[in-house]
C-alpha cells in the first residue's frame, strides 16, 4: 500500500510533465493506497521566476493555482467518495521556502484560503536564489557566505523558520542544500576536506545542532519528514535525506513517510524499489512507514504500516527486481 505525499504535474507547474488526470490515471493503474496532489504555491515577486516560466506574472501564477484547486478538489471527491477502490487523494501545495516574509505570509495565507488538507514544506531558495536548479545559481547563493558551512547553516535556518511558521505536514528534501554539491572538487574551508569527506556532526557541529533542532521542532509539531525518491533520479545512491540525517531523526523518534516528488508520468512511483530496499536496511531501527490519511468526512490523520508487511503488498508487482 505504498503512498506519495508529494507530486506535480505540467498542467500547473511549467517544469512537468502530462495533465493532472493523466498523473492520476497513472496512480491507479500502480495500485497506490494514498496519492498528495501538491502542486507548487505561487511565488509573490517576478524575479523569482525560472527560465521556463517567460512571460508569467505573480497573477497568472496565483491564476493557475485557484485553477489547480478546483481541479484537484473535484479528483479528490470523485476517488474519495468510491469505496470500491483503495485509493486516497489528499490536496494541498508545497511550499517555496526562504524566500520572505512575503512568500512565508503569502503560503499562511493559502492555507486558510483553501483549508488544504497537507502543505508539504520546502526549502527551495536562500537568499532568493534556488537551490536546485543548477549548479551556477548554487554557487552564487553560496557566495553570500563565507564557507560552505556557513551556507549550510543558512540553509537549515531558512528550514526552521519555515516549519515554525508553516507548520508542514510533511518536510520535504530535508537536506536539498546537498543536491548540487560536487563532492570531488568542493572543498571545506574550515577542515580543508572534500565535502564528501565532512561529518557533519563532527566537522560542522553548529550546522548539526541545526538540523537536530529542526527535527525536535518537527516532531513537536506532528509532522513527517518525507524519503523522497526525487534524490535517486538525479544521481543520489539513496533518497533524501542522507543515512546520517535519517539515523539522527530516527534516534530522535521522527516518523517518516514516503514520497516520488513526481513530475509526470514517467516518474510516479519511480525508483520506490530501491527506497524500500534503504527503509528496509534499518531494520529494527525503522519499524514503521507512516502516511496521511483522509477519512470518510475527510478528517486528516496520521497510519502507520509495519515495513515488514510494507514489503508484501501488491503494489511491488510494478517492479521487476523485487
Amino acid at each position: 500500500m505504498p503512498y506519495s505525499h508529494h507530486s506535480h504535474s505540467g498542467e500547473y507547474i511549467a517544469h512537468g510533465e502530462n495533465t493532472l488526470d493523466e498523473v492520476i490515471t497513472k496512480v491507479k493503474q500502480m495500485n497506490f493506497h494514498v496519492f498528495c496532489l501538491t502542486e507548487h504555491c505561487p511565488r509573490y515577486a517576478r524575479d523569482l521566476m525560472y527560465p521556463e516560466e517567460e512571460g508569467m506574472t505573480v497573477e497568472s501564477l496565483t491564476t493557475i493555482f485557484d485553477k489547480y484547486m478546483v481541479h484537484a478538489r473535484r479528483i479528490q471527491k470523485e476517488i474519495n467518495n468510491d469505496y470500491s477502490n483503495r485509493l486516497r487523494i489528499l490536496v494541498g501545495f508545497e511550499s517555496e521556502g526562504g524566500i520572505d516574509e512575503i512568500q512565508t505570509k503569502g503560503c499562511e495565507n493559502l492555507r486558510k484560503k483553501y483549508n488544504v488538507d497537507i502543505v508539504v514544506g520546502s526549502i527551495h531558495y536562500v537568499k532568493r536564489i534556488p537551490i536546485d536548479f543548477d549548479r551556477p545559481r548554487w554557487i552564487k547563493a553560496k557566495q553570500h557566505y563565507n564557507s560552505f558551512r556557513d551556507f549550510f547553516k543558512g540553509y537549515f535556518q531558512c528550514q526552521h523558520e519555515m516549519i515554525k511558521r508553516l507548520k508542514p505536514e510533511v518536510i520535504s528534501h530535508f537536506d536539498l542544500i546537498r543536491l548540487l554539491e560536487e563532492p570531488e572538487s568542493d572543498r571545506c574551508e574550515i577542515t580543508g576536506k572534500l565535502l564528501k569527506n565532512v561529518n557533519i556532526k563532527t566537522d560542522w557541529p553548529e550546522v548539526w545542532k541545526l538540523i537536530d533542532k529542526n527535527i525536535d521542532l518537527i516532531n513537536e509539531q506532528g509532522g513527517l519528514i518525507e524519503l523522497n525518491s526525487a534524490a535517486l533520479r538525479k544521481g543520489w545512491n539513496s533518497p533524501y535525506p542522507k543515512r546520517d540525517i535519517v539515523e539522527l531523526a530516527l534516534s530522535k523518534g521522527a516518523k517518516f513517510c514516503m514520497s516520488d516528488d513526481s513530475h509526470g508520468i514517467a516518474q510516479v512511483g519511480l525508483n520506490y524499489d530501491k527506497v524500500l530496499k534503504f527503509i528496509q536496511s534499518f531494520g529494527d531501527k525503522m519499524p514503521y512507514i507512516y502516511y496521511w490519511n483522509v477519512d470518510k468526512d475527510g478528517n486528516k490523520m496520521i497510519n502507520k504500516r509495519e515495513v515488514s508487511d510494507l514489503a508484501d503488498d501488491p503494489f511491488w508487482g510494478n517492479y521487476s527486481n523485487l
